[in-house]
């Protein structure tokens, strides 16, 4: 009995919780929306710096400069705008609303444009190429991001807190300097995908806006007649249908690519664990009929008939239409049923032959660094000879040292090597007795041309 009283008052407490029409405040909403749908002066001004600050994040991949953009972009005004006037019957509103915000796109994909014209970074970044193929992923962060703005904003109030978060969430920016993007570089591509997600996100955050409206039971300028209502609604599910076909199309693509590709990585992490080759890239390139498993082995090349064997176990993996082409360190193409043409690795037959070359330029230095040391060998023995045979004749001697000196040749400025001999003595010879020792020294040593220098021991 207890559980039966307790279950209705737990579900009257859960409805008052919930209940949206709870602190709305109908005439504050209208009023502050209203005021927020034109374009002129100053508002217009802070639409195209925001735009600037949005290009530039973009075209330098910033995402922190690209929040700081949506958080003062004006564009929510005119959106919600059209969405109130549809829900409260304001036909006025409505074509003001939609009048101004063709006047902020137009603004705003003109001002991306000179600055993508005017920039010299022309590549796209990751952040642009995120606004090009939106999917239905979009469409629910739109739908759910114009339901919390519209409800933050009917609130009695202080409402500031949420709509910086719906401003950064929804990102109406961004694809506008896409499309800006687009139209600078001449790419169709980028300019109709951006401009395909900003529509996403117009319309659904003005039908947010508009459910919203009614389900609050705003007053209504008007009552339209039965039939005009009829058409409106007609119109309006005509467009939403229009808009979300080719975004659920999209990302059924995306989902796809995205398990193709991590079925790709599972391939290659089970199949292709070699002991004595390793994979140094792998990529999958992702089509509707079939998709190209490209993978890059360096080591001993695999066999035609391992790559067939490789081939047909794709199908396990779930790649049953996928190709598999092994580019391996022979540059070898192997051909294969599933595999088709293998692609030849230029770049690292190039390794190898500036490996080859290396290796032969250092040989050829050990060589001629053992050839001088066999040399330096053969002359120790008669320099020593010569050393003792000075020694008897001249007491004084030191030591005697053999070497080879470079200089430069006179008149052709030539460089040669000079057998040279330097001699050190307790007390320094005569004139005479160096000459005497000169000429001893180039028969003993069987040199044609001898340098020899007399320095001092003491």
């Amino acid at each position: 009995m207890t559980q039966r009283r307790e279950l209705p008052r737990l579900v009257a407490s859960t409805r008052r919780l919930l209940r949206l029409r709870y602190d709305t405040d109908e005439a504050g909403t209208i009023a502050r929306i209203t005021s927020e749908v034109d374009f002129r002066g100053g508002t217009l001004w802070a639409l195209i710096l925001a735009i600037v600050i949005a290009s530039v994040g973009l075209n330098v991949n910033s995402t922190a400069v690209i929040i700081g953009a949506m958080l003062i972009s004006p564009l929510m005004g005119p959106i919600m705008g059209a969405g109130l006037g549809l829900g409260i019957n304001d036909v006025a509103l409505l074509r003001r609303s939609v009048r101004n915000l063709l006047i902020a796109a137009v603004a705003s994909i003109v001002t991306s444009a000179v600055y993508f014209l005017l920039s010299p970074l022309a590549e796209a970044q990751s952040e642009l190429l995120a606004r090009t193929r939106p999917t239905i992923y979009d469409v629910l962060i739109a739908l759910a991001g114009g339901t919390a703005g519209i409800v933050a904003t009917s609130r009695r109030g202080d409402s500031g807190n949420l709509i910086p978060g719906v401003a950064i969430a929804t990102a109406l920016m961004p694809p506008l300097c896409t499309a800006g993007f687009g139209l600078a570089t001449g790419d169709l591509g980028f300019f109709f995908g951006a401009l395909y997600l900003f529509l996403i996100n117009a319309i659904f955050i003005c039908l947010a806006t508009l459910g919203v409206v009614r389900l609050l039971r705003f007053r209504r300028v008007v009552d339209l007649n039965p039939s005009h209502a009829q058409r409106i609604r007609l119109l309006i599910a005509a467009a939403t249908t229009f808009t979300v076909l080719p975004s659920v199309f999209v990302a059924w693509r995306v989902v796809q690519e995205s398990r193709s590709e991590a079925a790709a990585r599972r391939f290659i992490a089970e199949e292709f664990d070699f002991r004595n080759r390793t994979v140094v890239n792998t990529k999958l390139r992702f089509t509707r009929d079939s998709s190209t498993l490209e993978t890059t082995l360096i080591g001993p090349p695999l066999t035609s008939d391992s790559l067939e064997i490789f081939a047909a176990r794709l199908s396990r993996y779930g790649l049953s239409r996928a190709r598999l082409s092994v580019r391996q360190a022979d540059g070898g193409i192997v051909p294969t049923q599933q595999l088709g043409q293998m692609v030849r690795t230029g770049i690292l037959e190039d390794l190898y032959e500036r490996n080859e070359l290396a290796l032969a330029d250092r040989d050829a230095r050990i060589r001629a660094l053992e050839d001088e040391v066999v040399r330096l060998r053969s002359a120790d023995r008669p320099v020593g000879e010569a050393t003792t045979e000075l020694a008897a004749l001249f007491p004084t001697l030191g030591s005697l040292q053999f070497g080879r000196q470079t200089r430069l040749r006179g008149g052709d400025q030539a460089v040669e090597t000079v057998p040279t001999v330097v001699v050190a003595w307790r007390r320094l010879p005569s004139s005479a007795d160096r000459e005497r020792i000169r000429r001893f020294l180039t028969t003993r040593l069987n040199a044609e041309s001898l340098s020899v220098r007399h320095i001092s021991d003491r």
